[in-house]
């Protein structure tokens, strides 16, 4: 995990996969609203990577001057392309695509098993994961990292 004093010089370092590839460089970094901690990173690979692509940053770790997520390249390169206007916010519904394209454990789902308590009191979203009220397009519970003075 990459501590919070560091998160912002993330942007514009290298991004490379398990492998030892580089993927891109990052270009935008999501927190989580409630926790605050990085959850995504925006990378935008050269004119041979994956073109933009959001990466999971939660088990991510700074090594030397980039970024090393724990990802094979050709899972990065396979991942949902996720089209978010002005690339700012992850709606609910893609942050759980990219989840399944990831294999990645929503971190609500894994609070509710291990604390056996509903993440519904933090999440400002809970009703709308559940598909209700047919927002769930609109509604997100990331903010970018510098949106309130971080």
């Amino acid at each position: 995990m990459i501590p919070q004093e560091q998160l912002t010089s993330l942007t514009r370092r290298p991004v490379h996969s398990a492998d030892g590839d580089k993927i891109g460089d990052v270009v935008r970094v999501l927190l989580d609203d409630t926790t605050g901690r990085a959850e995504w990173a925006l990378v935008r690979g050269d004119s041979s990577g994956p073109g933009e692509v959001f990466v999971p940053l939660r088990d991510a770790v700074l090594a030397g001057d980039h970024v090393e997520v724990p990802f094979p390249a050709a899972v990065v390169a396979a991942a949902a392309r996720v089209d978010v206007p002005g690339r700012e916010v992850l709606s609910v519904a893609d942050e759980s695509r990219l989840f399944a394209c990831y294999g990645v454990r929503d971190v609500r789902e894994r609070v509710n098993a291990e604390r056996g308590s509903g993440w519904s009191e933090m999440d400002r979203a809970a009703g709308i994961r559940a598909g209700t009220e047919g927002q769930e397009e609109a509604r997100t519970r990331l903010r970018v990292l510098g949106d309130d003075g971080a």
